[in-house]
């Protein structure tokens, strides 16, 4: 019984049928088709996905999209979308930079070294607990000898800043010729030296480097700690040659001139001195010709 319903429904969709065509008036046959059930469903079928494809066309290449499809993101939003959460990311860099400098000053000015640890924005930052250190008396014996010894080099406990630091031979940071001078009023904290492309730039005493980094407003920016809680900075670089924590001496070519950062418009050298946390100007230490 199956095999016969089968049969049947095989005849039925391959049954040839005759479609005319007539014209009404005169009946004369216009048009003659030879169909069967099987081969009008594959031409329904073909209709169809033509037709689907077609509308995909139009839709997917056409402003339609923006009407038809709930919830469209044009391309261009998407993109100033991820623009911003680049920029987004580049702002948590320099706030994460700029945390990372103030905690090395900290232990600078508290008498410790910046450790590996500490360049590094991940980890945790230092509490004031952390820089509390206990003397042992062989180390409190050791720091009276060397006080002793070293009298004439005591702190000034009027003024805090060492007796000897007027005395101190600073090297100058780049040979140029003098384009802005220091003015604490309008926040120009350092002096702009101007030289030639590709000149280094000199620490102008021993010391240890604090900071080396990429800032917008500074580009290349690094900064040394010296002695007598002295510290220079040296910004719009066009290379650095230390990382932060290494050691460096007077003289020693830590940097290139450049033009980097947002607040610069050509290769020069913005230079500062900062003196127990308060700048002072370079050239009380030496002089540039304007």
């Amino acid at each position: 019984m199956a095999e016969e319903g089968k049969k049947k429904i095989r005849e039925r969709l391959f049954n040839r049928y005759r479609l005319t065509i007539l014209n009404e008036d005169s009946y004369e046959v216009r048009y003659t088709f030879k169909l069967t059930p099987a081969r009008v469903i594959a031409m329904l079928l073909a209709i169809f996905i033509l037709g689907g494809v077609l509308i995909y066309v139009v839709v997917a290449l056409t402003p339609l999209k923006q009407y038809l499809v709930p919830d469209f993101t044009d391309y261009t939003y998407r993109e100033d979308a991820s623009y911003s959460r680049y920029m987004v990311d580049s702002l948590n860099g320099v706030i994460a930079t700029q945390d990372q400098y103030i905690e090395n000053i900290r232990v600078v000015l508290s008498g410790g070294v910046p450790s590996e640890g500490l360049l590094d924005s991940s980890t945790v930052a230092i509490s004031d607990t952390d820089l509390q250190f206990k003397l042992s008396p062989e180390d409190s014996i050791l720091r009276a000898q060397i006080t002793k010894e070293d009298r004439y080099n005591l702190i000034d406990d009027e003024s805090g800043t060492s007796s000897s630091i007027a005395n101190l031979y600073l090297f100058k940071p780049l040979n140029g010729t003098l384009s802005g001078v220091f003015d604490a009023d309008i926040g120009h904290y350092g002096i702009d030296v101007v030289a030639p492309s590709n000149e280094v730039v000199k620490s102008v005493l021993e010391g240890t480097v604090i900071l080396a980094t990429y800032t917008s407003d500074g580009g290349n920016v690094i900064q040394v700690q010296h002695g007598h809680n002295l510290i220079s900075v040296y910004k719009h670089n066009s290379a650095l040659f230390h990382e932060a924590g290494e050691r460096v001496k007077a003289g020693e070519s830590i940097a290139v001139i450049g033009n980097t950062g947002d607040h610069s418009d050509g290769p020069h050298l913005h230079f500062e001195l900062w003196l127990n946390g308060v700048p002072v100007d370079p050239l009380e230490y030496f002089a540039y010709e304007e």
